[in-house]
């Protein structure tokens, strides 16, 4: 393959990849819903199993995230829920004030 093939062939996949990459993980993103509410029960013995939020009933998946930065998800705490197509993806632990 002759040189300059090769690096028109370089820049093609550098500029193009990263945009790509970027689309994929928008419409990603646009897709999910966001529920926030007070954690009125959790499982037991851990994160994953049923929790009922604001109400709101959500069973996580092998594959939902847990993210206790703003403190530890707890009952009375407050929690925001990302989900997609009935699929909870992401739990976060929410300041009290961001549930009132």
């Amino acid at each position: 393959m002759p040189k300059k093939l090769v690096f028109i062939s370089l820049v093609v996949l550098f500029i193009f990849t990263p945009l790509m990459i970027l689309a994929k993980r928008g419409n990603d993103d646009t897709d999910r819903e966001v529920f926030i509410g007070i954690i009125q029960s959790m499982p037991s013995g851990g994160l994953q199993g049923e929790w009922i939020i604001g109400d709101q009933t959500f069973s996580t998946v092998p594959g939902t995230e847990f993210d206790q930065t703003n403190g530890p998800l707890s009952v009375n705490g407050c929690a925001q829920v990302e989900f997609r197509n009935g699929v909870v993806h992401e739990i976060d632990s929410e300041p009290l004030s961001d549930c009132k």
